[in-house]
């Protein structure tokens, strides 16, 4: 071998190792421990027919990282839900009572932060079949604006360990 050869080969190697090394990086960036809320993609389902004076809008949102006091996670979703307000978002059904559903699900190895539904023919994965993953579940209306706060505390197969229930800042049960 000479050495123009050697050459390319320790350059190649150099290469993939940097690439690796950048790819590595980008992995502990996105698992950093940093807490994100986000909506999940093709989940918002709107409930409701023409005639009906009521419409429901369920929106899905997915928490990276959350915090295990039952407090802070709730605070930390009021935040979100206060500069993410969905009610902006919903002005076509506007003179209908809206009712708006918010539910937030922990990641996992059944919910990866890209999960997707599946529809298909041999496979159907739905939110509802990830219920062990939901973490808080919140509910208010144009009628009622108070919003209600249902945040859990869960293992690994989804018991809940501690739920704690607010009606916007005031602790029920």
């Amino acid at each position: 071998m000479n050495k123009g050869n050697l050459k390319i080969i320790v350059l190649m190697i150099g290469i993939f190792l940097i690439s690796l090394n950048l790819i590595g990086c980008k992995k502990n960036e996105e698992s950093s421990g940093e807490t994100k809320i986000f909506e999940i993609d093709n989940t918002e389902e709107i409930f409701g027919k023409k005639d009906d004076e009521v419409v429901t809008v369920k929106k899905h949102y997915m928490i990276l990282n959350p915090p295990k006091d039952l407090i802070q996670l709730k605070e930390l979703i009021e935040k979100y839900s206060k500069d993410h307000p969905i009610e902006e978002e919903m002005k076509v059904i506007e003179g209908k009572n809206r009712i708006f559903d918010m539910s937030l699900y922990r990641e996992s190895e059944d919910l990866p932060r890209d999960w997707q539904p599946d529809e298909s023919y041999m496979n159907t994965d739905r939110l509802e079949h990830h219920k062990n993953d939901l973490i808080a579940y919140i509910i208010w209306s144009d009628a009622e604006p108070q919003k209600e706060f249902n945040v859990y505390d869960k293992n690994k197969e989804g018991n809940v360990i501690k739920r704690m229930r607010f009606i916007e800042d005031q602790l029920v049960e």
